[in-house]
């Protein structure tokens, strides 16, 4: 299954580095409910390595710089439809031709052209309270931030919004490489702002995320890139 809804095979694999922190642009308030932010913060209750994001980004940075290891999109930049219960379980996911799904003990695969359907299927098989509205399109993101020191290792960020976030991420992110013919020797700006709902009536704000190209540190990742400075790039500063 490739990293792009109906997207070419899989390219070169990407370094052995672990995920060491999810970043969010959301929080629960004090009475539990989900908000949204227009600054990017790790996930204390699942990164034990948050505070060092803290340290390297600040408390609450509405832009941080980073570098994607590879260019395979199915690596750094995935792209996939999601189909969840009522519950938030995960019931199915794909790239649009090829679906794994849930059949209760594990995640078999199934085909659109054998099974021309397999959408509708799903959400009659699992009925939610949006129904067919459920599918929806979720875009992983997985980086290096050269300002966190201290550890090595690559951090996480997802987005849902179709409309706006994931088509800023992936269309800046494809020009990139279509213009340079590598992602891998480029700084990155990840920002992210709050936008006003256009919508008669509605009174709303949603963040919207965007990734834009910074030249400003090509050098930085030119040195992060070889083999025998990127660890080094990464720890602390040695004291004299």
């Amino acid at each position: 299954m490739g990293g792009r809804i109906v997207r070419a095979e899989k390219q070169s694999g990407i370094p052995h580095l672990p995920v060491v922190g999810k970043i969010r642009i959301g929080m629960k308030n004090e009475r539990g409910l989900p908000t949204s932010l227009d600054y990017f913060r790790a996930d204390d209750q699942k990164c034990k390595y948050a505070e060092i994001f803290r340290r390297g980004c600040g408390e609450k940075p509405h832009t941080i710089q980073i570098i994607f290891p590879v260019d395979d999109p199915a690596e750094v930049c995935n792209e996939r439809y999601e189909y969840r219960d009522d519950k938030g379980a995960l019931v199915a996911y794909g790239d649009g031709e090829k679906f794994n799904i849930w059949d209760g003990k594990q995640y078999s695969e199934y085909s659109v052209e054998k099974y021309p359907n397999l959408m509708a299927q799903i959400c009659q098989k699992v009925p939610t309270k949006k129904g067919d509205k459920n599918w929806q399109i979720v875009l992983t993101m997985k980086f290096l931030i050269p300002a966190v020191n201290g550890i090595v290792g690559l951090w996480q960020f997802q987005t849902r919004g179709e409309a706006s976030s994931v088509k800023n991420i992936r269309d800046s992110f494809d020009a990139v490489k279509a213009i340079r013919g590598t992602v891998t020797q480029t700084v990155f700006d990840l920002s992210v702002e709050f936008a006003k709902s256009n919508k008669p009536g509605v009174n709303s704000r949603y963040p919207v995320v965007s990734l834009v190209a910074n030249d400003t540190r090509i050098e930085d990742i030119r040195r992060a890139l070889k083999p025998k400075d990127n660890i080094s790039l990464l720890l602390p500063e040695k004291k004299e």
